[in-house]
């Protein structure tokens, strides 16, 4: 990062938030083969990994009568 940048100007939480946001994988705005296109994808890729599993916290885990 360059001086007086801060985390969320990052290429992975720019790729975490435009998943987040509902901005495609093609929407990256980084040059290909690049570290920063490749943090930008990484971030976008996990942001749908945890849409897919959901979290474990929110699970409905049954009631006392259920056991």
């Amino acid at each position: 990062m360059t001086a007086g940048a801060t985390a969320s100007d990052s290429p992975f939480i720019k790729g975490r938030n435009a998943r987040m946001y509902g901005k495609t994988r093609d929407s990256c705005p980084y040059a290909e083969g690049s570290e920063d296109r490749a943090a930008w994808l990484q971030a976008w890729d996990e942001a749908g990994s945890d849409d897919a599993g959901g979290d474990t916290a929110q699970q409905d885990r049954g009631t006392v009568d259920s056991v």
